[in-house]
């Protein structure tokens, strides 16, 4: 099989999205006939493409346009392009815009079978979208694919589709595993958010419960940082709080220094607003750790209450500081027992051979003989 993946980010691109789409090609390349991707990024002078090669595969990246609509059609133009040039036979858009709406436009002009990944916010924000483009990508898709099942509720929904394929995120065990925690953050007993810190991740409601906690020995690391649009924000809560025990540790691309920081935490927590498939969440389960989570997306298809971790309704984020000190409350043989429970969890669910296995049956179902 000869496919092009259209990515929304790729690594090093931050974010989860870029995350799963490199990981994705990077387990599916030794599958398949030939993989190639394409992706806009903003180093590079609008329509101006660079190309590198990876293991396995071809990593192309399109410079992006100041206006919208023009990186659509120079994405589109790249995507028909390389499309003809490796004799792809599926179309696979990672994110639904403009990803997946450039990956079936394409693919319908060229005759062939298209594949939608769609990750949460794509659609959560994305139904809101007033052009439509969403919606068209939906209806005109051959196959819809949904990192949780709350995705594929709304997708019947909002679409009509009763047949998004639930495909959800993966984490490597072999490389997040219990590890030597982190050097030592001092007596407190911390709690842990990984990830850019920004509004959908409960930016305002995790530092409330900041400055609820400070007269308690709990320090709140936010590993990965403030995202820059929330950077404001941050600072007047220091200037309001200086008391509260925040720190922040920069983001890291190593998987053995991020486990080793999991490794460190007490308990790691999310308190998102809305959610796809969190990667921070699978890996802090592969790690062992205690979870404590809201129960939105694909948080419930990933962390079983109370067996797994823990999680709480969003709608009671404005008691988070009484879930983290309830939970590290709770003794530490079964903080232990429920961190062991959730990598078992993960290693026999979520692993990237099952990730790999599910892609390859979708490819395989579009492909004629």
């Amino acid at each position: 099989m000869r496919v092009l993946l259209v990515a929304e980010r790729f690594r090093p691109q931050p974010g989860g999205v870029a995350v799963a789409a490199e990981r994705n090609a990077r387990n599916l390349a030794p599958a398949l006939e030939r993989l190639e991707v394409l992706h806009l990024v903003d180093h590079l002078p609008p329509g101006v493409s660079e190309t590198r090669e990876e293991e396995g595969y071809l990593v192309h990246c399109l410079g992006r346009a100041a206006r919208e609509e023009d990186s659509l059609g120079l994405l589109e133009m790249a995507a028909l392009g390389l499309a003809r040039r490796m004799g792809a036979q599926i179309l696979h858009g990672f994110y639904a815009r403009p990803a997946g709406f450039v990956a079936t436009l394409a693919a319908r002009q060229l005759g062939l079978p298209s594949v939608v990944s769609l990750r949460g916010n794509d659609l959560d924000r994305g139904v809101f979208d007033r052009t439509g483009m969403l919606h068209w990508t939906l209806i005109h898709s051959d196959r819809i694919l949904v990192v949780s099942r709350a995705l594929g509720l709304k997708v019947a929904a909002f679409a009509s589709r009763q047949d998004a394929v639930f495909t959800p995120n993966a984490v490597d065990g072999n490389l997040f595993r219990p590890v030597p925690a982190a050097s030592d953050l001092g007596p407190d007993q911390v709690v842990l958010f990984s990830g850019e810190m920004r509004f959908k991740k409960g930016l305002l409601p995790l530092l409330d419960a900041a400055a609820r906690l400070a007269p308690n020995p709990v320090r709140l690391v936010l590993a990965g940082g403030v995202r820059r649009e929330a950077r404001e924000a941050f600072r007047a809560f220091q200037q309001a709080h200086p008391q509260a025990r925040v720190l922040e540790i920069p983001q890291t691309e190593d998987p053995q220094r991020l486990a080793a920081q999991y490794c460190r935490a007490d308990l790691v927590v999310l308190p998102a607003l809305w959610e796809g498939m969190p990667n921070a969440l699978l890996e802090a389960m592969a790690c062992a750790r205690p979870v404590l989570a809201t129960a939105v997306g694909g948080v419930p298809d990933l962390v079983i209450d109370s067996t797994t971790g823990w999680l709480f309704p969003p709608e009671e984020l404005h008691l988070l500081d009484r879930r983290i000190l309830r939970a590290l409350a709770e003794p530490p043989s079964v903080r232990e027992v429920l961190g062991s429970a959730a990598r078992e969890h993960v290693l026999a669910h979520f692993t990237p051979q099952a990730e790999r296995e599910r892609l390859l049956d979708v490819y395989r179902s579009l492909i004629r003989p």
